[in-house]
């Protein structure tokens, strides 16, 4: 089953609740369906990560913003919370790229930033402070491409991924249904006593 499968990367529900982070979101957070794993529930959860993470990337509490939405629609809360790490230090600087040239298909506006020398500085206290003056400036002048991009970027990759997960987990549900089937099959056959 599915299950097993996302049984093994989510949270332990008590030791989630236990830790405090949660707290905010009240007695909502005791609601058995939010930790239960079927396939909507699962789907839910990829839904309301996958768009927290990628439509609030450039802002802090994503995980928070995760919990609200799994809340809402009854996702797991615990995979929901999880997925917002796919954007990370790591991969942020290329996916922001990628929605800041999104965002500027809908909203084109001139930007006058040398992103190579923005990225190629020596790393003194006047330089930091020269190089954060410049990103500074060049956030303001590509704020609204920027953030259009990535909630476009965020709403197509929720459902998307929405989508998949109910499509793989009927696929692995009927898959093992027909090896159980198979499996039954073989055994009758092996059982069935020789006609004499």
């Amino acid at each position: 089953m599915p299950r097993k499968i996302f049984k093994r990367i989510t949270l332990d529900r008590h030791k989630l609740i236990a830790s405090g982070n949660l707290s905010a979101l009240g007695d909502r957070i005791h609601d058995p369906n939010l930790w239960h794993l079927n396939r909507h529930s699962v789907a839910r959860a990829f839904l309301a990560g996958m768009f927290a993470g990628f439509a609030f990337m450039i802002f802090p509490g994503q995980m928070l913003v995760a919990a609200v939405i799994a809340i809402w629609i009854r996702g797991n809360l615990p995979i929901a919370c999880g997925l917002v790490w796919i954007t990370n230090p790591l991969t942020s600087p290329p996916l922001l790229y990628i929605a800041l040239k999104i965002g500027l298909w809908f909203i084109p506006i001139e930007h006058h930033v040398n992103l190579n020398a923005l990225l190629d500085f020596e790393w003194t206290r006047a330089s930091l402070v020269e190089e954060m003056n410049a990103f500074k400036n060049m956030l303001l002048e590509v704020w609204q491409p920027l953030l259009l991009g990535c909630m476009l970027i965020g709403i197509a990759m929720a459902f998307t991924s929405y989508f998949v997960i109910q499509a793989f987990w009927r696929w692995h549900v009927r898959r093992d249904w027909n090896r159980r089937q198979l499996k039954r099959i073989q055994q009758r056959k092996n059982t069935v006593p020789p006609a004499a």
